[in-house]
C-alpha cells in the first residue's frame, strides 16, 4: 500500500528557501511512491495553546482552527515533513504553534503519558536559516525535534540548510542531489 505523509511549512514565504527544500524533499518521497500533502501554516487560521488542559482529560483540543485538521491529518497520516525558518534562534511562530498545538496527541490516562498515534510513524525535519553557520539556527531543530520525538515518532533525516542569503536554495543545484541521494538511500523506508 502506498505511503500518505504529510509536509507542515512553517515559514511565512510561500516559494521561498523553506519551501523549495520542502519541494525537494516531496519529490524525492514520490520517486519513493509515496504521496504527500502539503500544508502552509500561513495561510491558515490558526491560533495558539492556551494551556487550558482541555486536551488532558477530553482527548481532544479544545480550540477548533486550522490546526485541527492538520492534528487529524497527523493521526492518519505514515509520516511527516516538518520544515521552518530560523527566526531569532528558534522556529518561526507559526511552526512553534503547530508543534504547541501536538500536545493534545499525547495520551494521558492512567497517571501515565504516551503517545495516541500509532506506533511506526516517520518524520524528516528540515531547518534553514539565513545565518552563515550551522549554529545561527539555535534551537529550530531540536523546537521540531523534541515535541515529534516525544509523541513516539521516529524521526529518520534531519536536514539543516543555512547561508541562504549567500547560498539560496535556488542558487544551489547539488542540494537536489544531496537530498534524493539522502531519501532514496534512507534505510527507513520500505523497498
Amino acid at each position: 500500500m502506498k505511503e500518505k505523509w504529510i509536509a507542515v511549512i512553517g515559514s511565512p514565504r510561500k516559494g521561498e528557501n523553506t519551501d523549495r527544500l520542502t519541494d525537494l524533499a516531496i519529490e524525492a518521497l514520490n520517486n519513493k511512491n509515496i504521496e504527500v500533502k502539503k500544508y502552509y501554516l500561513n495561510s491558515k487560521n490558526i491560533f495558539g495553546c492556551n494551556a487550558c488542559e482541555y486536551c488532558i482529560t477530553n482527548e481532544v483540543c479544545n480550540i477548533t482552527d486550522d490546526i485541527t485538521e492538520i492534528i487529524n491529518e497527523i493521526k492518519v497520516s505514515d509520516g511527516y515533513i516538518f520544515a521552518a525558518p530560523s527566526y531569532n534562534y528558534n522556529v518561526s511562530s507559526q511552526m512553534k504553534i503547530l508543534m504547541d498545538r501536538t500536545f493534545c496527541l499525547n495520551d494521558y490516562s492512567n497517571n501515565s503519558w504516551k503517545s495516541k498515534l500509532d506506533p511506526g510513524k516517520k518524520a524528516i525535519i528540515i531547518g534553514v536559516c539565513k545565518g552563515k553557520s550551522m549554529d545561527s539556527m539555535g534551537y529550530t531543530m531540536e523546537a521540531m525535534r523534541k515535541p515529534i520525538d516525544e509523541l513516539g515518532v521516529k524521526i529518520i533525516d534531519e536536514i539543516r540548510y543555512f547561508d541562504t542569503k549567500h547560498n539560496p536554495v535556488i542558487s544551489n543545484p547539488e542540494i537536489k542531489k544531496e537530498l534524493v541521494f539522502r531519501i532514496t538511500n534512507n534505510l527507513e523506508f520500505k523497498r
